[in-house]
């Protein structure tokens, strides 16, 4: 008995060595900071797409002070591949991290996903536009 749960233990465990995953392709992913005004270059499957943080404006609560609602931050892209641009206005509402959108150049099409946008206000500081980042990724759909 011993020996033909043995071998039925050898036999399995060659089965579950031998079975090979498919490799599932990964999106290729790529995050930047970008500040203010000052364009990025980032490369995503083979496109390098520049982009660059038009505009911003802020109404999200301070950090320091009870709000009814959470606001939210509006953001304008420009974003272009050399030979195409297009324009995205973005809204990251509250502290949501999962908005998104699709964008297109040709047949290629793209997510972009904001996950911070910094400096957070506070009740006493207005920060100037100049020190706002947009931490953002962007991959090929």
């Amino acid at each position: 008995m011993k020996k033909v749960i043995l071998l039925a233990l050898i036999c399995m465990s060659v089965i579950a060595c031998d079975k090979k995953d498919a490799a599932v392709p990964q999106n290729e992913v790529q995050s930047a900071s970008i500040p203010y005004r000052k364009a990025a270059t980032m490369s995503i499957a083979g496109a390098d797409l520049k982009v660059d943080v038009r505009e911003i404006v802020d109404t999200r609560c301070p950090k320091d002070v009870l709000c009814i609602t959470l606001g939210d931050v509006k953001i304008n892209f420009d974003i272009s591949d050399g030979a195409n641009q297009t324009h995205l206005d973005f809204t990251v509402k509250g502290d949501k991290k999962a908005d998104f959108q699709v964008f297109k150049f040709g047949d290629k099409e793209f997510i972009l996903r904001v996950s911070e946008v910094s400096p957070y206000p506070i009740s006493n500081l207005a920060p100037k536009l100049e020190d706002y980042k947009v931490d953002l990724s962007i991959e090929r759909k």
